[in-house]
């Protein structure tokens, strides 16, 4: 699973130096040193980076789950919840579940391409709404025995949405759409 990259730590979380420089007389000599902030960074940044980052985290780290509880069609990993509330985590749980029941289990990962498409109320989000086009074709079902089953679906890209809450610090899926293969 590709994960997003960090910018140098967010660029040390926006967080600006002051380095000491000295200023000198004619003759050389130091007058004093007087702290100097390099040019500011973070100006032509997006600042709601660390935000959005935190959004797709949140989003990836579902993935992880689902896949994790999906090798062994585990309806009650409690990871679930890490990252999926609500609807969502009815939805992961549902699927694992009659995966559970049909003997299978999801090997291989998708393919995603998380992009956000809606950050509400400006300023302050606490909603976040996700965009994906998920390739599973490497993200396949197979038997408990572990033979990929005959006649099953080869996979594709499936449109996706995700909504996403903020709740006491932290992002967590709670709604979450996978349309069927082809739609994206």
């Amino acid at each position: 699973m590709r994960r997003p990259k960090v910018l140098l730590g967010l660029l040390l979380s926006g967080a600006i130096f002051a380095v000491p420089a000295c200023q000198s007389t004619e003759s050389g000599s130091e007058v004093g040193e007087k702290a100097v902030a390099p040019p500011s960074v973070t100006a032509s940044i997006d600042p709601q980076v660390s935000i959005k980052e935190a959004v797709l985290t949140a989003y990836y780290s579902m993935w992880q789950d689902f896949r994790h509880a999906a090798s062994t069609s585990d309806w009650n990993d409690p990871a679930i919840t890490d990252h999926a509330i609500g609807d969502a985590e009815k939805v992961l749980r549902h699927g694992l579940y009659v995966a559970y029941q049909k003997e299978q289990v999801v090997k291989g990962e998708p393919e995603l391409r998380p992009r956000i498409t809606a950050l509400m109320p400006e300023g302050s989000p606490t909603e976040a709404t996700i965009s994906d086009c998920v390739d599973d074709t490497k993200f396949l079902i197979h038997g408990k025995d572990g033979r990929r089953l005959e006649g099953g679906d080869p996979g594709g890209r499936h449109r996706t949405t995700a909504g996403l809450v903020l709740r006491k610090g932290a992002w967590y899926v709670t709604s979450f759409v996978f349309r069927e293969v082809g739609t994206c």
